[in-house]
């Protein structure tokens, strides 16, 4: 079997999925205490307050587990790598993903940052085959920028060898 890939993504990628994370588990958990409050005030035979208060609980289960924990496990777990004629991407919390794309069959690569990556510094790269498209979030602007540049040089040279 062959080694775990040796790049790492910026640690800074953590706190980005963690503030991504909190505000979709945050939404979600409002939705879910305002029912339970709602649910509470009309039908109160029904419902008690111990009904709000689970949903307060799960609430915080919710946020402790997704926003604290699965974001530094997955940091953890994601690793890549580019060589000479392939790009090398290792992923997955419960389920471990290895793609190897070979340079040979990579249409275009670019860079990419949404408003959470900006506030943190960093980009995206995205690299586009035939078969679909593989990412990897979470570098440096200028790390990011540097892979983009050398994947697409070494696609040209792969290409031009065939």
């Amino acid at each position: 079997m062959r080694a775990l890939p040796s790049g790492r993504l910026d640690k800074r990628v953590i706190a980005s999925w963690r503030v991504g994370r909190a505000i979709w588990t945050g939404i979600l958990s409002l939705v879910l205490i305002a029912s339970a409050a709602l649910a509470w005030a009309l039908l109160p035979e029904l419902v008690n307050a111990g009904w709000v208060l689970a949903a307060v609980a799960l609430s915080l289960l919710v946020v402790g587990v997704f926003v604290v924990a699965v974001p530094q496990i997955r940091y953890m777990t994601w690793r890549y790598e580019v060589t000479d004629d392939e790009i090398d991407i290792f992923k997955g919390v419960l389920v471990h993903t290895r793609v190897i794309i070979p340079l040979v069959r990579v249409q275009h690569v670019n860079t990419s940052q949404g408003p959470i990556l900006r506030a943190f510094g960093l980009a995206t790269v995205s690299v586009s085959t035939a078969a679909g498209e593989q990412e990897i979030p979470g570098l440096s602007v200028e790390d990011a920028d540097k892979l983009r540049d050398r994947v697409a040089v070494l696609a040209r040279l792969a290409q031009e060898d065939v």
